[in-house]
């Protein structure tokens, strides 16, 4: 009986140990462009007050256009809830790209390191709000033809 005993805690240990070393080697394979990006590479966790306050005191003049506003209310709910961005319309998301794009041609002006890393910054969180919709899109076109 004692050997029996020793012989079932060998096999469940063995199993155990080999179960282990498998989820050890697993991997997930995250392809979103905030993959190998610290947090402080985009705009979360207060850096965004951080980037208007920056914008207001260096750029003011844009500050006040609406293609700021359209951005920076985009922003602001990707921080509060990043899956809230996925109710916006296309009208909406065509705006926000479009503040993107006069937003790095107002940094570019800066022609500083502060201004290349909030222009850095800017960019790569709105590459994650564009692959949040991408990958929406995606799995909406993918259940359509299902």
């Amino acid at each position: 009986m004692k050997s029996r005993v020793i012989f079932a805690s060998l096999i469940l240990g063995l199993g155990l140990t080999i179960s282990q070393a498998d989820a050890a080697t697993t991997t997930n394979t995250d392809d979103s462009p905030a993959a190998n990006k610290p947090a402080s590479a985009m705009l979360v966790n207060g850096s965004q007050t951080q980037f208007a306050a920056y914008v207001g005191q260096n750029f003011a003049k844009f500050a006040q256009t609406t293609n700021w506003v359209n951005f920076m209310s985009t922003i602001s709910l990707y921080n509060q809830n990043p899956a809230a961005v996925l109710k916006l319309s296309p009208a909406r998301r065509l705006e926000f790209n479009q503040a993107v794009a006069q937003l790095n041609n107002q940094l570019a002006k800066g022609k500083n390191t502060e201004a290349s890393r909030w222009i850095t910054q800017a960019n790569h969180t709105a590459r994650m709000i564009n692959y949040l919709w991408d990958v929406e899109r995606s799995n909406s076109e993918g259940s359509d033809i299902q």
